[in-house]
């Protein structure tokens, strides 16, 4: 049988107001003393807060709502190592949870899905993992329902959190480039283009996610700053497994083969080992290979050096960012991006194993 708050007052012998306030919303009214008296008995009564009554009381029910999309799901709403618990770690400490929504383009497109969630999964507010070609109804039912949403890894004009995918960049690079190495390119496959009904990979670019142009940009940048000539590979094809190691092993051929190589994300890495291994080459001897990868990890055997994407921390901010839009009646807030930590040491200059 559960604790009541009446009980506590007279083990205490302090009133039921006073107790009630305590455990709730008015602590700060009371003395040090008193605030111990309240917390020491509850603990040794083993009281545990009404949900329900806690959620009456302040006009929130202490959930937020992860909403991803079903159709094409790794690509638009890839959920990378470490978001998730950063998400929870934060909405802990808030006393809230996470509920997850999966929904179809046609649903988040649909004039009453917005409410539906937030009553369905009883929800305060939605943290939104569309992270681009978002679906336009989308963006417009929320703003309409004045719905307190935040946007995780996509660049939009307020409410999102991204990472500083071009500072990533410009840092992996210069780090390659104060060990040393001076043939430097920068690996990037496309998203399987059928996605986009399309084969020409033009006509995708402005489609892909904003961080392939923020990183192509700051490699780019890093290097013309730097007098060397940027080599930027991409597959212009529907990337299967065979295609992309040719693009791989076309690159690693000739006198002006790259020491170092910077894949876009892990997904590109694998084919670029097997195309060294291929071609008889070293991994890091002959080249260095280094990916955006939100954890260090080993391939073949071989410990792939990564740029470390800020995904705990990005997690953490938006939660930051929602709690603050409940505070102030979901009100616009700044876009916030989160920038990526120094890279360790260890990072093989040219023929170094």
């Amino acid at each position: 049988m559960s604790v009541t708050i009446k009980e506590i007052a007279k083990h205490t012998g302090l009133s039921i107001p006073t107790v009630g306030n305590v455990l709730g919303r008015g602590a700060a009214r009371y003395s040090a003393e008193t605030r111990r008296r309240v917390q020491e008995a509850a603990k040794e009564l083993g009281y545990r807060p009404n949900s329900s009554a806690r959620s009456m009381r302040q006009g929130r029910i202490g959930c937020a709502a992860l909403v991803l999309s079903r159709a094409h799901a790794e690509v638009l709403s890839h959920i990378p190592a470490g978001l998730v618990d950063g998400l929870d770690d934060e909405l802990a400490a808030h006393n809230m949870h996470l509920a997850v929504s999966r929904l179809s383009d046609e649903q988040l497109s649909t004039a009453d899905i917005v409410p539906k969630v937030l009553r369905e999964y009883m929800a305060d507010g939605m943290i939104v993992n569309y992270t681009h070609v978002i679906p336009g109804p989308l963006l417009e039912l929320i703003h309409a329902h004045h719905t307190p949403a935040v946007f995780l890894n996509a660049k939009l004009d307020v409410d999102c959190v991204y990472p500083d995918d071009r500072g990533g960049a410009e840092m992996a690079t210069r780090a390659l480039l104060e060990r040393g190495h001076r043939r430097i390119a920068f690996l990037h496959m496309a998203e399987p283009l059928s996605l986009y009904a399309s084969e020409k990979f033009e006509d995708v670019w402005p489609m892909l996610h904003y961080s392939v142009a923020e990183r192509t940009a700051g490699y780019r940048a890093t290097m013309e700053a730097a007098g060397l000539v940027a080599r930027v590979v991409y597959a212009d094809r529907l990337v299967r497994q065979p295609d992309s190691v040719g693009v791989c092993r076309e690159l690693l051929t000739g006198g002006q083969r790259p020491t170092a190589i910077i894949s876009y994300s892990e997904h590109q890495t694998a084919s670029a080992m097997v195309a060294a291994a291929g071609l008889g080459l070293s991994v890091p001897g002959d080249v260095v290979l280094v990916e955006f990868c939100p954890q260090r990890r080993s391939l073949a055997g071989v410990e792939i050096p990564n740029i470390a994407v800020p995904t705990r921390e990005m997690g953490r901010r938006a939660v930051q960012m929602l709690m603050k839009k409940l505070g102030n009646g979901g009100q616009n807030c700044e876009p916030v991006r989160v920038p990526y930590e120094a890279m360790g040491a260890g990072l093989p200059g040219p023929g170094q194993e």
